[in-house]
């Protein structure tokens, strides 16, 4: 399908972007519980560097554009790429975790994986784990095997196994799941419950390490002790040179059941939106906020808040407005603030105010991948598709001359975009004099896009389908560190969800990780109905993440094409 633009595609505003000033950053650096002392922090490239105190404070100057690299003995480096905006950094190092080729040591030689392999289906004191094939005899930890063939089949579920085979691991009194550092993994699959979903009659093995650490290889996930199950159904030993697949559905326990997440009534919120929610009427609320402003008027997150419960609760224009103007005024250099603000009018269809924003942002982050994706979504939804489109091609070009680097995840965004706004609109961009061809998309489906304020935040996306099934995206920068490095080198921060085929209701929760500072994030979801189509529409629902560690529900989708926020 061909398109004409304009021929003025590339006078537009150039893109680099250069960071001189020198910033001072600052954070504490733990291992999730403590503080660390003597970590090293070094800028990558360069010959600054610094260490934490006692306290694992530190501090040490940097430019936007540099990275910083943390290091510790024990623990797996991290590298941060430094912000505009990157002024407090907390960071949590995670215990370093090295696969083995050789497990066993004997007093006349190392066992191979391969000879331990061959052994397994004979030698009931190996376990097959994450790491590799274990012999129990072997390590330092008082350890125990239990062959499945002596397990009772009619046994509830694997804590009753436990407790009767191994009543030490459930001292008397205690509750089946007390203690909350016990690991547990099946078939190469880790769980912080007991796996309660496990069927007790395909179980091929059980080893039960116990013990302070109960393997270093598991760090402190394992500081309460470790179960290691063997199934028949998955882990089996397979004959040489197969490959044969299966099916780890059922081993992944991924159920949804009610209570799994909590909903918005059971998180806790600021003092000041408590009192304004006490209030009685518009009047009282008004007189409160101006109070509260004297107390929390230096936070950005108080003005956000407070506009938006004006909005909701009041729909009270001219209060909004003034709240608006100062949030604009006061953070006019922060990205953050504005992004979060922009993300507010975006909800409320007020696409006029927040493509001002948009531009504003744009000018303040023009290296930005995500800026291009931003201001072109604000001119489309303000009408001003040439632009729109403009901006689009704009980007390409700048991909072509190496000028930004193509992302995995963010370029595929943006081309679907570009390719929606060209059949969408195919009849406005018909008039112009310059032809673009756009590539066929076949999807056909409800798109759900996820933005973030701040690109330093990770969290886990849940989305249970109708059947109460579930996949989780977990953008962070262990679980998925080529992902989660790709947003922060490619300057972008958004994920797109594609639901082939709608089906009764989705639902979407979030488990919010932090930011790596003590603010909060604002995450912008977008639902695209009937995508492709000539009648597709969108809304779009905006969420303050500030709870961490809590799985919380975000919002439904239903096939009658609503988005139902909670």
């Amino acid at each position: 399908m061909k398109h004409f633009l304009p021929v003025f595609l590339f006078l537009f505003l150039g893109h680099v972007h250069s960071q001189e000033t020198i910033k001072t950053i600052k954070g504490i650096i733990s291992d999730g519980q403590y503080p660390l002392r003597d970590v090293n922090i070094n800028i990558k490239d360069a010959d600054r560097l610094a260490r934490t105190d006692a306290s694992g404070k530190y501090e040490i100057k940097a430019r936007e554009g540099e990275t910083l690299v943390y290091s510790h003995m024990g623990k797996e480096t991290l590298e941060i790429l430094v912000e505009d905006v990157t002024t407090f950094l907390n960071v949590t190092l995670r215990d370093e975790i090295q696969e083995l080729d050789e497990v066993v040591v004997t007093k006349r030689y190392h066992k191979t994986q391969q000879e331990l392999f061959a052994e397994y289906n004979s030698n009931k004191n190996l376990i097959k784990t994450i790491f590799g094939i274990l012999d129990i005899r072997r390590i330092p930890s008082r350890a125990h095997i239990i062959d499945g063939k002596n397990i009772n089949p009619s046994a509830l579920n694997i804590s009753s196994i436990l407790r009767a085979r191994i009543p030490a691991f459930y001292p008397s009194g205690s509750a089946v799941m007390a203690n909350s550092t016990r690991l547990w993994e099946v078939d190469g699959v880790l769980f912080r419950t007991p796996p309660t979903f496990i069927d007790i009659q395909n179980i091929d093995r059980i080893a039960v390490i116990q013990g302070l650490g109960a393997l270093n290889k598991y760090g402190s996930l394992a500081s309460g002790g470790l179960v290691i199950i063997n199934t028949k159904v998955v882990n089996f030993s397979r004959e040489p040179g197969t490959n044969l697949p299966y099916d780890q559905a059922k081993l992944r326990n991924n159920f949804f059941e009610k209570g799994d997440a909590i909903g918005p009534e059971d998180l806790a919120v600021p003092m000041y939106l408590q009192m304004l929610h006490a209030t009685v009427d518009w009047n009282e609320a008004k007189e409160s906020y101006f109070q509260l402003e004297k107390i929390y008027g230096q936070s950005p997150y108080f003005y956000l808040d407070a506009r938006s419960y004006f909005q909701k609760q009041y729909m009270d224009k001219a209060m909004v407005k003034m709240i608006t103007n100062n949030i604009e005024a006061n953070y006019s250099n922060n990205p953050i603030i504005l992004k979060a603000l922009a993300y507010q009018l975006d909800e409320e269809r007020n696409y006029g105010a927040s493509l001002e924003l948009y531009k504003k942002i744009f000018i303040l982050r023009p290296h930005y991948q995500q800026s291009y994706h931003d201001l072109a979504h604000a001119y489309k939804n303000s009408g001003k598709i040439k632009r729109a489109a403009l901006l689009y091609a704009r980007h390409q070009f700048l991909l072509r001359e190496g000028l930004f680097n193509k992302s995995e995840t963010f370029s595929d965004i943006l081309d679907r975009d570009f390719n929606n706004l060209l059949v969408q609109e195919a009849e406005v961009l018909s008039q112009e004099k310059v032809f673009f061809t756009s590539d066929e998309d076949d999807f056909n489906g409800t798109r759900l896009v996820f933005e973030w304020s701040d690109s330093e935040a990770e969290f886990e996306l849940q989305f249970v389908n109708n059947d109460k099934r579930y996949y989780t995206f977990k953008h962070t920068s262990f679980d998925n560190e080529t992902h989660f490095k790709d947003g922060k080198q490619n300057r972008f921060s958004c994920q797109e969800y594609l639901i082939y085929e709608p089906d009764g209701t989705w639902q979407v929760n979030v488990n919010y990780l932090g930011n790596k500072s003590l603010t909060p994030t604002y995450i912008k979801a977008t639902a695209y109905y009937d995508y492709g189509k000539p009648y597709q529409r969108h809304e779009s629902k905006v969420f303050k993440l500030r709870v961490k560690n809590s799985n919380q529900e975000l919002f439904k989708v239903q096939t009658s094409d609503m988005l139902t926020a909670r």
